[in-house]
Order: C-alpha cells, then sequence, then structure tokens
C-alpha cells in the first residue's frame, strides 16, 4: 500500500508548493479546527482503481483516481474568493500535468494529472461556503 501513500503525498505537496493559497489545509484524520473567517483548504483522495495495464505475467499496473480540493471561504462574502482559489488549485493540476516526488527510501514516482475540474459551489452552514475541485490522476508502477 505504499504507493498510496506516495500517490498522496505527490499530490499534498503539489497542492503546498502552490502559490497564494490558503496556508491552513485540513488534511484526511488529521484534527484541524478553522480559523473563524479565515479561508482554508480540504483535501481527501478517492483511489478508484488498480487494473493491469497490458495482458501477461507480472504486468504492471495502472492507479487511478480522484485528488478533491475543497475550497473554503466564509459564509456571506460571495463566491469570488472561493472561484479564485479553485482557479489557482486547477491552474496547478492542469491537464498532462506531471508531478515528479521522491520517497524516503530514495524512490521517484510519477503521477500524471488526467483532468482539473471545479464543482458547483455549496453553502456547508450559515459559517462556511465551498468549491470543491476536482483531479484526475493515474500511475504506472509495478
Amino acid at each position: 500500500m505504499s504507493i498510496y501513500r506516495d500517490i498522496r503525498a505527490a499530490l499534498e505537496t503539489k497542492l503546498a508548493d502552490t502559490a497564494n493559497l490558503p496556508s491552513g489545509v485540513r488534511y484526511e484524520n488529521v484534527t484541524y479546527t478553522p480559523t473563524p473567517n479565515t479561508a482554508y483548504l480540504e483535501v481527501s483522495l478517492l483511489n478508484t482503481s488498480r487494473v493491469p495495464a497490458h495482458r501477461g505475467l507480472n504486468p504492471q499496473m495502472r492507479y487511478q483516481g480522484v485528488f478533491r480540493v475543497f475550497c473554503y471561504i466564509p459564509s456571506g462574502s460571495g463566491p469570488a474568493e472561493a472561484e479564485i482559489m479553485a482557479k489557482k488549485v486547477v491552474d496547478a493540476f492542469d491537464a498532462t500535468t506531471d508531478i515528479s516526488y521522491t520517497n524516503s527510501d530514495d524512490e521517484t514516482i510519477i503521477v500524471s494529472i488526467d483532468y482539473a475540474d471545479v464543482r458547483v459551489g455549496v453553502s456547508e452552514d450559515d459559517s462556511w461556503y465551498y468549491i470543491p475541485v476536482h483531479i484526475g490522476w493515474y500511475i504506472y508502477s509495478d
């Protein structure tokens, strides 16, 4: 399962290295309390398939999934700030982008971006409004 850990690290590192995004990020299974009236991001990784890339003995595998980034802003301020954040995320994860990541064992993987799209904004409650960005990714690995 270390391939999934490396995929997550590659995607989350790319997001963290993207300029002019909020520094506050809610990661999966990590306690995070948003600062009131301050924009933040929330991320999750959805692994959708692991299939052989070709027939035969010991085939290379194609892993794919969706990296979801939720751009949160305080409610009542209009959607513009969340839209700007979402555009920055989409631009950073543009289709055909390849993300190189070297893990602690000095193994390098390349995660390829298939698509990045913005969904309709949602008012979560009286406090927050968010726009989800879905980033389709894939990687070939042994």
